[in-house]
């Protein structure tokens, strides 16, 4: 999943949307989902995933 963080930080936050998912996905795997769902889960698994971890770039961090 590191691949979705990089970019966010190369093209910004329009990149966490959830409807870019499938896009990213698509162009992580060269356009095989199939192999996506055998690296990362079901399309389910990797929607939360995607969602999940995204609260924790929001967080605030204790200093």
């Amino acid at each position: 999943m590191d691949f979705v963080p990089a970019r966010y930080v190369k093209e910004g936050v329009e990149e966490l949307d959830a409807e870019k998912l499938t896009p990213l996905l698509r162009l992580r795997y060269n356009n095989a989902i199939a192999d996506a769902v055998a690296d990362l889960g079901s399309a389910d698994q990797i929607r939360r995933v995607f969602v999940g971890f995204q609260k924790y770039l929001y967080e605030a961090r204790p200093s």
